[in-house]
């Protein structure tokens, strides 16, 4: 039996660590620490990676972890959304914050 884990977050902000997030489809979805890119494909999944991809046979290189979420009803699938732009013209970096003391936040630096 296949076990999907969720590894991003919908619409709540991680509590530690830097505040990595990219913004898909009009929903801030958080992602791990690693994630430095976003893309989608063809099919119109979502995917994250710590490098920057490029285009291989059709689709990205394989270095690519999907993006999945937990559903209103509970369920973790995979981030589908409806293609706007060519695949493509989809990927791009992520916002990283940092918070600091007395609740400041700023860019984090790569």
């Amino acid at each position: 039996m296949l076990t999907l884990t969720p590894t991003a977050v919908l619409d709540s902000k991680p509590t530690n660590g830097p505040e990595v997030f990219a913004v898909i489809d009009g929903k801030k979805v958080f992602l791990p620490s690693d994630a430095k890119y976003v893309m989608q494909d063809r099919r119109g999944l979502w995917y994250y990676s710590s490098r920057k991809p490029r285009p291989k046979e059709g689709d990205w290189t394989p270095n690519k972890t999907s993006i999945a979420c937990r559903t209103d009803r509970g369920y973790v699938r995979a981030l589908k959304t409806d293609t706007n732009l060519r695949w493509l013209d989809t990927c791009q970096r992520t916002v990283r914050i940092i918070s600091g003391e007395a609740g400041t936040r700023r860019p984090a630096d790569d």
